[in-house]
């Protein structure tokens, strides 16, 4: 199998917010520099947000100092884990060969499943089942209905979506094999798989709450010319509630947009990143 720090750099070549609290200020010692942590100006973060829509770019440039702790979090998170942060869609792929290794069942563990054999990445377990808890408090039951596929799993339903509905109607709703974010082993689809979950009670409870729990809405709503699928109001991905804080206070919890972005910059913020010790954090 392909080391994911491989997989990491090939899907990187391949390639107005409200509401906010205040935040105290740190004050880098070198004029110019917007971030202790970061050696990047206002000219570099207006360049790497260019081709940002503009309410995002403005609010990213109107709290550079707040926008970079925040992704600080995810980058420490990414660089422990080269797939949670990864962009795979339309034009982003994973191998046939790609597996995570940390798949665990989710049968036994207080989860409602649509079927048995499900199977998540073991780091997105107890994120959903505080999820589901808070969700069977508020008496809203979250079922499962899919999480982990294999490539050939995927190749399976993506054929059976176009001998069924043609081509045009399955690109619209169904990944090509080593396209899906299923294969990461960070998506779940909750049940039912239908248009009509987004006016049941389940659905309307996640698109509320599942941001505070990790969990992003991969095709939501309007946005099928960013995503290159209809809105699919029961695909979440995890990506952690560092993340998801991230996603919703600067990127207009829009997924695509942070993955995008990331994705696109992630070597320089690497490399503009100072080491603990210069900062005086360690």
């Amino acid at each position: 199998m392909r080391p994911l720090a491989t997989l990491t750099l090939v899907a990187v070549l391949a390639g107005g917010c409200t509401g906010r609290e205040e935040h105290a200020t740190p004050h880098p010692e070198e004029p110019g520099l917007l971030h202790p942590r970061y050696t990047l100006t206002m000219d570099d973060l207006m360049r790497m947000t260019a081709d940002l829509p503009p309410g995002i770019r403005e609010g990213i440039q109107a709290d550079p100092v707040t926008f970079l702790s925040k992704l600080d979090e995810v980058l420490t998170l990414w660089e422990k884990d080269p797939a949670l942060f990864l962009l795979v869609d339309k034009s982003h792929g994973l191998p046939p060969d790609y597996e995570p290794e940390d798949l665990v069942p989710l049968e036994g563990r207080g989860l409602a499943l649509a079927r048995p054999g499900l199977m998540l990445r073991e780091k997105v377990v107890p994120d959903l089942i505080r999820m589901a808890e808070a969700a069977r408090e508020e008496g809203v039951e979250l079922v499962v209905g899919s999480c982990y596929r294999s490539y050939e799993r995927q190749a399976a339903i993506y054929r059976w979506e176009v001998e069924t509905y043609g081509k045009e109607a399955a690109d619209r709703e169904s990944a090509r094999p080593g396209h899906s974010q299923h294969q990461l082993g960070l998506a779940v689809d909750f049940s039912p798989i239908e248009d009509r979950f987004a006016d049941l009670p389940a659905g309307r409870w996640l698109a509320v709450h599942a941001w505070e729990y990790g969990f992003s809405l991969s095709y939501p709503e309007g946005y099928e010319h960013l995503t290159g699928y209809r809105y699919e109001p029961w695909h979440f991905r995890y990506l952690t509630p560092q993340g998801t804080a991230l996603e919703k206070e600067f990127f207009g919890g829009i997924q695509q947009y942070m993955l995008e972005f990331l994705n696109t910059h992630r070597e320089e913020l690497y490399a503009s990143r100072k080491p603990l010790a210069q900062t005086g954090e360690l």
